[in-house]
């Protein structure tokens, strides 16, 4: 039986413990590239000894750049920057991973300079803002940007790669009957729906090699009325272990009502059941998020098989040391309460917790 501080394996890399920092969108980068402000956060967060640092989402080219302070890694001059982040966090004992973002119909003219894309024509629900439809040579070229800007993680020394299919971003678009309506290879049915992801991960792991982590936050049930269920998030998922992914972080997909995947308020676990059905399908490690906050749940969670690691967001923001704390007995649990003010921080070009 696997207990939360032993150590985890994934793919080639090993974990020093369960605990994954999950991304997070911190909008410090200074047009694109890291910042002094990132350097100093990801050097705590490796201090703080977490098993595993996942990377806020790095724009794979400019049309996906999802807010102006994001990082990015959509051309080659990004590398040089990227290896402040892995050597700082290197040089702590840390991890690292880096994952790629598009932020597909979620993006704003004003910051890529272009119309947002989408797997179908649309207008934002919210904003009213139109989204132009990918032609099919334009997903082929998107597959091909994934790949590069994977290349570019690795030389840059990231210890892996973790795609975003999640949270509404154009991944996960394209994923769900909501957002795809084609009729090309990258629509009309679940499987052809995952073509475009299954695309990417493939083309990933033939120019990284098998040794290579490859990992996707997959949101394997849309929070969406014309969305996924879980049944065709899991089957989604199953194709995905088939071709060679490494680990999934198990999120929501669409969502009705944006940033659902935040929710204020909320201390407990959020997406077990959706884990715990996964885990009847998948063997591959399975990284749970969403709403932990007590040891106590972390570890019943663990033991009992249902995930092989625990993801979290806020309560790193909120104490970077946290997973260190929680091992010498100091605290049994993150204080965070879900207030979500860290986000209206993160908005403003800084990421904090108020509360501290």
């Amino acid at each position: 039986m696997a207990g939360i501080f032993d150590p985890l394996t994934i793919n080639k890399l090993v974990l020093s413990n369960r605990f994954v920092r999950s991304a997070t969108m911190d909008s410090m980068a200074d047009n694109g590239k890291v910042s002094d402000a990132e350097l100093a956060m990801y050097g705590e967060l490796a201090k703080g000894e977490i098993g595993l640092i996942v990377s806020h989402g790095l724009y794979p080219v400019k049309e996906g750049q999802a807010s102006p302070g994001q990082l990015s890694v959509h051309n080659d001059e990004a590398v040089t920057s990227l290896s402040q982040l892995t050597r700082i966090v290197h040089t702590h004992g840390g991890k690292i991973v880096a994952q790629i973002l598009h932020g597909g119909w979620l993006c704003r003219p004003e910051v890529t300079g272009t119309l947002p894309v989408g797997p179908s024509a649309t207008t934002h629900p919210r904003t009213g803002q139109p989204i132009r439809e990918l032609s099919t040579n334009e997903v082929y070229q998107l597959v091909d940007d994934f790949i590069q800007a994977a290349k570019r993680i690795i030389e840059a020394g990231f210890d892996g790669i973790q795609l975003h299919g999640a949270h509404s971003w154009l991944l996960s678009a394209f994923l769900s009957p909501a957002t795809n309506h084609r009729e090309d290879e990258w629509g009309g049915s679940p499987e052809k729906r995952a073509n475009f992801v299954r695309s990417i991960g493939r083309g990933i792991r033939l120019m990284a090699g098998p040794d290579y982590p490859l990992m996707i936050k997959l949101g394997l049930k849309d929070y969406h009325p014309q969305g996924k269920n879980t049944s065709e998030g899991i089957e989604q998922a199953r194709a995905l272990q088939a071709d060679g992914m490494d680990a999934i972080e198990i999120s929501e997909g669409l969502e009705e009502d944006f940033f659902h995947h935040i929710r204020p308020d909320v201390v407990n676990p959020y997406y077990v059941a959706e884990c715990r059905e996964a885990r009847k399908s998948l063997s591959l490690p399975l990284i749970l998020v969403g709403g932990m906050r007590k040891l106590t749940e972390m570890r019943e969670l663990i033991e009992a098989g249902v995930a092989d690691a625990i993801s979290m967001c806020r309560p790193f923001i909120m104490n970077p040391h946290l997973v260190k704390e929680l091992k010498q007995g100091v605290i049994d649990g993150s204080e965070c309460t879900s207030c979500n003010k860290c986000m209206g921080e993160m908005a403003q070009g800084q990421l904090r917790c108020v509360l501290t």
